[in-house]
């Protein structure tokens, strides 16, 4: 009886990935303290752990009071009696099975008020034979390694996710219907932050894909500081963060009302990848649409002469007047082809990244999902970067003044051979130095923004 009980009371029996894990960061010998725990959790795939999470959990497990975990107190905090327990309370009917009217209760109680469809959704990431309910053992092998202190806990597991800005108009960040809307603005600030402070290198980006001469990136940078000043390493900013919520916004709930079409939603579905792919192209499609003209204005702002005295309403009004409403959408095919493959190499190159840090058990930590986010990045846009010159150029148009590599034809592929024929196949990745140089920028300040206002959002 009381080898039974203790059995259940401790984790999934000759588990040897807990032991090791344990060893790895108890570096010192007398146990897992708070900082050492969440590095060990986060191995496990737990996180997103508050100081008072993880105090929680030393506090239910420390029975020497030491305020570090042994071995088998770290076991313990993973205990089968623990799941059961809370399986139980959320299993209102002690049917042995939860269903989506018992997660929604559950959750609304700790403050998550989602619609039906979406607390649907969420059931379907444990629902592992797509019954419509859980039973404890889905419940077990789903939460198997979350420490099952609170319920808390295990919901936030449960609905964890949200995606970052990469700096890119073909990829904005698309929030996981599993997490609270607030951490869309989040992400949209991170965005925003990140656009900012790696502006200067946008603009001599744009100025290459514009440019028929050659661009240097620091040599463009102090020519634009010492004829216009500070505030023209700035130009056509304001205009990109002004797209940046709308655009978001608009691809999140696209995303999320096409996810709801599809069977998406299921990590054990091998389509997966290919549902969320298409949900998140079609989605960027349809931002593009409505938020285009902005950045026609935003691209002509860049590389204006002297855009020190140009503003975003003066551009509108001298697009049209050049070429009537129809103007605001040049280049809006080759930016319309370039979505899907743009988002189909980003999610693919990610996931491959991911893969083999798994697979050489290394740990996921913030320093390596910039390197994943950054290869990812750095895929996509080499993959369309033809696609975004031709698209530049345009846009621009006769606003770059001398020297623009004006693309005459509005037909992506006639418009292409000119410039090939014209300029060489190099000029197609014109500007794809600095290009480079900002994306693995942009990840960190946007995953860096985004984290610390969850975090005091949190507090």
């Amino acid at each position: 009886m009381s080898s039974s009980s203790s059995a259940s009371q401790g984790s999934i029996p000759k588990d040897k990935r807990l032991p090791r894990i344990f060893s790895k960061y108890d570096k010192d010998g007398d146990g897992l303290d708070k900082k050492e725990l969440r590095a060990a959790l986060a191995e496990l795939n737990v996180k997103n752990l508050t100081d008072k999470d993880l105090e929680g959990i030393i506090l239910t497990v420390d029975v020497d009071g030491s305020g570090a975990l042994s071995l088998e107190e770290f076991t313990n905090i993973f205990g089968v009696a623990k799941l059961k327990s809370i399986f139980q309370s959320i299993d209102r009917d002690g049917s042995g099975f939860i269903n989506s009217a018992e997660l929604s209760t559950a959750l609304e109680a700790l403050g998550y008020k989602l619609p039906a469809s979406e607390v649907k959704m969420i059931l379907k990431k444990v629902d592992a034979d797509s019954s419509g309910e859980v039973s404890f053992d889905e419940f077990k092998t789903f939460f198997q390694y979350v420490p099952a202190t609170s319920l808390s806990l295990l919901v936030k597991s449960w609905t964890s996710g949200v995606s970052v800005d990469c700096g890119s108009d073909l990829s904005p960040p698309t929030l996981s219907p599993s997490v609270p809307w607030y951490y869309g603005v989040f992400g949209g600030l991170g965005g925003v932050a990140s656009r900012t402070l790696t502006a200067p290198l946008e603009k001599v980006k744009i100025q290459a894909q514009t440019s028929n001469a050659r661009v240097k990136v620091f040599e463009s940078l102090r020519k634009t500081y010492t004829t216009i000043g500070f505030r023209g390493l700035f130009a056509g900013n304001l205009a990109n963060c002004l797209r940046v919520f709308p655009m978001a916004g608009l691809v999140t709930f696209c995303y999320l009302s096409f996810l709801q079409l599809t069977p998406a939603d299921n990590d054990l579905d091998p389509m997966e990848p290919v549902y969320r792919g298409a949900c998140a192209a079609s989605a960027g499609i349809v931002g593009q649409l409505f938020t285009y003209p902005i950045d026609i204005v935003r691209a002509r702002l860049t590389v204006m002469p002297d855009s020190s005295k140009a503003s975003i309403a003066g551009c509108f009004k001298d697009i049209i007047k050049e070429g009537g409403t129809r103007a605001l959408y040049k280049g809006l095919t080759p930016t319309l082809f370039a979505v899907a493959p743009f988002l189909a190499c980003q999610m693919s190159t990610a996931d491959a990244c991911k893969s083999i840090a798994a697979a050489n058990d290394v740990e996921v930590t913030p320093l390596v999902m910039l390197g994943v986010g950054g290869t990812a990045g750095i895929a996509a846009q080499t993959v369309v970067y033809p696609l975004d010159v031709l698209r530049r150029r345009m846009q621009v148009g006769a606003g770059a003044g001398p020297g623009n590599a004006n693309v005459i034809s509005d037909s992506t592929w006639t418009a292409m051979r000119e410039v090939v024929k014209r300029e060489g196949f190099r000029s197609l990745f014109a500007g794809i130095v600095p290009t480079y140089m900002k994306v693995f920028p942009a990840v960190a300040i946007a995953m860096t923004t985004t984290k610390e206002l969850i975090g005091l959002s949190k507090q």
